[in-house]
């Protein structure tokens, strides 16, 4: 039996992990964490042969950060990455991390059940590119390295002075950055411009009330 651990702090998304785990006799419900940050720990005290590992859960470390710490002490572990976040990014850094496969949770064309069953054959399943989400009038992927820090930190809520000093550079580099932006987006401010990346799950949100 394949026991597995399912790292999610959504209810839903926790419940579909589990109704795949279900579908098949050959896997096994280890337990359901809601912190990526404890997943170590548990890996520790249990036997765990593969972790469907979400990127955003509760606390301060991400999944793909606590994926790495339990490759490096559990290489035997099979671990798949799960999101819905189309950030920049993510699946460099999964693949870095040492996990074996990465799935979109809305978009991927393969089923959960597939991913599991071929990664735990040895496989190791990546999106061949980042899902090229339409930002306002633009594709993202039609917006400069810098423009998309830029946009990370707008969606964070930071004001011109504190992402001039994030990135390094003058503010009014940093406003150049912002109207260049809003002008390939056609976005008429920051709010709605970081609204509407946060409403595309692009950002991880964070955006205070009076975010100009």
């Amino acid at each position: 039996m394949i026991e597995v651990l399912v790292v999610d702090d959504q209810r839903m998304a926790q419940e579909n992990m589990e109704h795949a785990i279900g579908q098949s006799d050959n896997y096994h419900l280890s337990a359901k964490l809601l912190s990526a940050g404890v997943a170590l720990t548990y890996c520790s005290k249990n036997h765990v042969d593969l972790i469907l590992m979400d990127v955003c859960t509760h606390g301060s470390k991400d999944g793909i950060d606590a994926a790495a710490e339990i490759k490096r002490q559990y290489p035997k572990i099979k671990i798949i990455i799960v999101t819905s976040m189309m950030e920049v990014g993510y699946i460099d850094r999964a693949k870095k991390a040492g996990v074996d496969s990465f799935w979109y949770k809305d978009i991927s064309p393969e089923s959960l059940r597939e991913m599991m069953d071929r990664t735990m054959e040895g496989e190791h399943l990546f999106p061949f590119n980042q899902p090229d989400i339409k930002i306002g009038l633009v594709a993202i992927s039609e917006l400069t390295p810098t423009e998309l820090n830029v946009l990370r930190l707008i969606c964070d809520g930071l004001e011109y002075d504190e992402m001039a000093e994030k990135l390094g550079v003058a503010k009014g580099t940093v406003k150049y950055h912002v109207s260049n932006i809003l002008s390939k987006t056609g976005y008429k401010n920051k709010t709605r411009l970081a609204v509407a990346a946060t409403n595309k799950n692009l950002i991880v949100p964070n955006i205070p009330e009076d975010a100009e």
